[in-house]
Order: C-alpha cells, then sequence, then structure tokens
C-alpha cells in the first residue's frame, strides 16, 4: 500500500449487502461518523485498449442500484468478458470463505448452501451457480466505468522470538498503558497514557527505545527482526508474517497504533533534498549506504508507531483474514469500498497485468477487504500474495480497471 491504511472490518459492508438484496430500489447506506476521509485517487496508467462493449440497457425487468458512492447496473452476462475462459481455481474455497459474512442476510443463505454442496474440483458446477446470479456493473454517479485498481501483498519478514543476533528490531504488541486521548487536546494525537492526573501524548518512534518509553513496552514484544525497514514495512501493510528460525511462522496483523500522525518517509527525503520520489526498494538501499545514526534520524521521522497481534500461520496458501472476516486469497481477493459493492460478494476484474505486458487481466474475484484509500464506486486493490516478488509487483499495479459484482437475483 502506498500509505498507511490499516484494515478494520467494516459493518457498512453488511448494511449494503442488506440493503440490496432486500430493497432493490436502492441500497444506499446513512454516512457513517467513523469513516476515514476519503484520499486522493492514485495517479494510474490506462490499460492497453480493449474492445469496450457498446453501452448496454438493463437486464429486463431490473433497474440499477444507487449507493453512497455510485450505481449497480444490472448488465446481461454477455457483458462480463471472457467469463468462461477464467478456470476459477481457488473461486471454491474464496466463496466458502466469504459465506459465514454474506449469509447474514437471507438471500444470500441459498447460494452459500449450494456452495457448501459443491466438490472444490467442480469448476462446471461452480460456473453454472455463480451464472444463476444477476451481474452488475460497478460505474460512478456520472457514468464512469473505469477506475484505479492498485495491487497489495503480505510481506515475508525473517525474525526471532528472542533477541539475538542479527534480529535487534522489535514489534509490539499493544500496550496496556495505551488509552484514548482527545485529539483537540492530544493536538492531533489520539492515543495517550496516565501520568498522574494527565493524559498525555503516548510515547512516540523515537521516544519508545529510551529508559521512560521502554517502562510501557519492555515485555510487550512479539518478535524482533533482522531489518529496520522491515518494520516500517510491516507496520505500512498493515498486517505480514514473520518467519521463525524454527521453519515456523507467525502472522501479525494490525491491533492499534500510538496515536501519532502518520508521516512518510518520503517526506524526511523530501525535506533533506534527497531522493526526491523514493519507493521502498529505493530507501532500502539508501539506508544499506548510510550510517546506522543517519538511518535512524530518517525512521524516527515518522512518529507513528503500529502494534500488532499475533496469530499461527496454520494455512500457508492464504494472507490475513480482511474486513469481512475471510483470509485473502492470492488473486482472488480484493479490497474494495463497503459503500461502493457488498463486501464479501463474488465479483469480476478487468485490469491491465503488470506481470504480462499488460495483457488484460480477467477474473472471479471477491471483497474479501477494506482499505483507508479504497474509496469510490470503481475502486479496487487486487491482493497478489505473500512474499518479494508479490510485493514487486503489488507495486507495478496502478492501473485503470472494471469491476462487475453478482447478486442474489430478486
Amino acid at each position: 500500500m502506498a500509505q498507511l491504511s490499516p484494515r478494520r472490518a467494516s459493518r457498512a459492508g453488511l448494511a449494503l449487502a442488506t440493503a440490496c438484496t432486500l430493497a432493490w430500489s436502492g441500497c444506499a447506506t446513512p454516512p457513517s461518523a467513523s469513516a476515514p476521509a476519503p484520499a486522493a485517487a492514485p495517479q494510474v496508467a490506462e490499460p492497453r485498449p480493449a474492445e469496450t462493449p457498446a453501452a448496454t440497457a438493463p437486464a429486463a425487468g431490473l433497474k440499477p442500484i444507487e449507493t453512497d458512492a455510485g450505481r449497480l447496473v444490472p448488465v446481461d452476462w454477455s457483458e462480463v468478458p471472457d467469463f468462461e475462459v477464467d478456470p476459477l481455481d481457488d473461486v471454491h474455497k474464496s466463496f466458502r470463505f466469504s459465506c459465514p459474512y454474506l449469509s447474514r442476510t437471507p438471500h444470500w443463505r441459498p447460494v452459500c448452501a449450494q456452495v457448501a454442496k459443491l466438490k472444490p474440483n467442480d469448476a462446471a458446477g461452480l460456473r453454472q451457480l455463480l451464472q444463476s446470479l444477476q451481474p452488475y456493473r460497478l460505474e460512478s454517479k456520472q457514468g464512469e466505468r473505469s477506475g484505479p485498481i492498485t495491487g497489495y501483498y503480505e510481506p515475508v519478514l525473517r525474525g526471532s522470538r528472542v533477541a539475538r543476533n542479527p534480529y535487534f528490531y522489535p514489534l509490539y504488541s499493544r500496550p496496556v498503558d495505551l488509552v484514548p486521548l482527545d485529539a483537540k487536546r492530544g493536538k492531533g494525537v489520539t492515543r495517550g497514557r496516565r501520568e498522574g492526573e494527565q493524559v498525555v501524548p503516548y510515547w512516540t518512534r523515537a521516544q519508545i527505545p529510551t529508559p521512560q518509553g521502554q517502562r510501557s513496552m519492555s515485555g510487550r514484544e512479539i518478535v524482533w527482526v533482522d531489518d529496520p525497514m522491515d518494520v516500517i514495512l510491516i507496520e505500512v501493510q498493515g498486517s505480514g508474517r514473520v518467519a521463525l528460525p524454527d521453519g515456523t511462522a507467525l502472522r501479525l496483523s494490525f491491533a492499534d497504533h500510538n496515536g501519532h500522525p502518520y508521516r512518510p518517509l518520503s517526506a524526511w527525503f523530501r525535506d533533506k533534498g534527497e531522493l526526491p520520489s523514493p519507493g521502498m526498494l529505493q530507501i532500502r538501499q539508501w539506508a544499506r549506504r548510510n550510517p546506522p545514526a543517519r538511518v535512524q534520524e530518517m525512521l524516527y521521522s515518522n512518529p507513528q508507531v503500529v502494534f500488532f497481534r499475533a496469530e499461527p500461520v496454520t494455512d500457508v496458501t492464504v494472507g490475513p483474514r480482511g474486513a469481512s472476516g475471510a483470509p485473502v486469497v492470492p488473486m482472488r481477493s480484493l479490497a474494495v469500498d463497503p459503500k461502493a459493492v457488498p463486501l464479501g460478494a463474488p465479483m469480476y476484474i478487468e485490469f491491465a497485468s503488470p506481470l504480462a505486458g499488460n495483457v488484460l487481466n480477467r477474473r472471479v474475484v471477491f471483497g474479501h477487504d477494506t482499505g483507508g484509500a479504497i474509496k469510490g464506486p470503481v475502486r479496487a486493490d487486487f491482493f497478489w500474495g505473500f512474499g518479494e516478488h508479490a510485493g514487486e509487483v503489488a507495486a507495478k499495479t496502478r492501473q485503470n480497471g472494471r469491476l462487475w459484482v453478482f447478486l442474489p437475483k430478486p
């Protein structure tokens, strides 16, 4: 992700799913007081021109569904490009992961009952089940059918449960003395700690290693990793795996943060007149060339620290749980705006893949997750998988694309 956007479960997705299945004349959701402010859409590259179908009349007897973010336009299956070509690998698993969330609304329960009866390798039966649903094209209120598609992944770090060479850089669980702080009193800081009768801003990244900061943080270490840049990486991504020396792995997921505003490292480089627009790779290379004190100065320029919760990795083929509660599946999961599309629903995506020279990537996906920067009707973050290669591909995924969602027929 380009910015810190911890993935948190949202009730908006369930509310939208209920509205879409129970009130087909519209599915706008009430504004949420806790929803983050919309982030500016990233600059994207246009995909290689594709054959775009002419304006399609809505499917007979159905009207577009208005949402808070845009609208869902009912279309015929003939508009969903190359649906018959998708081999549907991992789609059965992804659908099963979605069903506990989807089944909270009555209209999804018969669909999920059919999913449960299907064999995992029954692609024909799965395709028939999907085609029993009604496809809807996502578009803006102005009728725009394409929008920004970006990518994300789960980093894999090297670490140890005990501090030893070369594992010197801790990742922390949520401290017990962390309390809410009014942003006005805290001058923009939203978490604090009690100091006598007062609540004062919580320790910054630079303060945590001090003796005073360690009174709060000592004993909260989950693991130590071997690269200080990996601490920043997993904080920005919001979750990640840590490979341990004994061959096992831990998954760390976002639990909280210290309440200080996030300041991207690129701002420090800009202020210092170095590396005008650095990405993570460029920053890593810079860190290897510079003395530890200089690297520490750069890292401490971001006062925000993310705290994590740990769980074992029980299935190495899937990623962390998304906002729907479903584990995200490589190349089958999206982060979406739950005000634009029902969270957990089966979808279809078309965008230019950076893996194969901008060849159009068309496949069934699921809206398993959300993200602070994922706002708008035709906006998605595509989950590429795990590790360094997935991270490189995710960083290159900044294209325009199109989206459809499949919903139970009314």
